[in-house]
């Protein structure tokens, strides 16, 4: 067993780096693949080939859902203490726990409703190569998401502080 020892901890220090190496080499290609928040409507917009007119009505329209991203944080927070408060009562109060869930859920639809109309509303003024052009980056997984403030946008815009 003791010649053997020096062995199997080669392998497990091999594995070890290796995972190491992977971890890396994943956390960069995701975080090149996220573009920075600031960059991306940028990209957009060139990738739209967006007229002086259409630059600025996209750029209010960003301006537009960071505001409304931030009010809907600052909302939500009282229903994410409300939340953590009802699972750390020494009983659990199912009903009650139920109507924090039912009013976050609400307000989390009201929020997609709002942004959905806001962004349909800019895509109409859009020609139709151009609204083909934004269907074709809209087929990518998460664009969508990042695009109206999804969770990736809100982390990367927080590390930058």
């Amino acid at each position: 067993m003791m010649r053997k020892l020096p062995w199997l901890l080669l392998a497990v220090s091999v594995v070890l780096n290796v995972s190491m190496l992977a971890g890396v080499f994943y956390s960069e290609r995701e975080a090149s693949r996220v573009a920075d928040p600031a960059v991306r409507p940028v990209a957009v917009s060139e990738a739209l080939s967006l007229t002086p007119a259409q630059s600025e009505a996209f750029m209010a329209l960003q301006a537009s859902l960071q505001e409304r991203r931030q009010m809907f944080r600052e909302y939500m927070e009282p229903v994410r203490r409300a939340m953590t408060q009802a699972l750390v009562e020494d009983s659990f109060d199912r009903e009650s726990y139920r109507k924090v869930i039912s009013k976050r859920r609400e307000v989390r639809e009201e929020y997609f409703l709002q942004i959905g109309e806001e962004l349909h509303d800019f895509l109409r003024t859009l020609t139709p190569e151009q609204r083909a052009v934004f269907k074709d980056l809209a087929k990518e997984r998460r664009f969508l998401w990042r695009f109206m403030g999804g969770r990736a946008q809100i982390r990367n815009a927080s590390a930058g502080k």
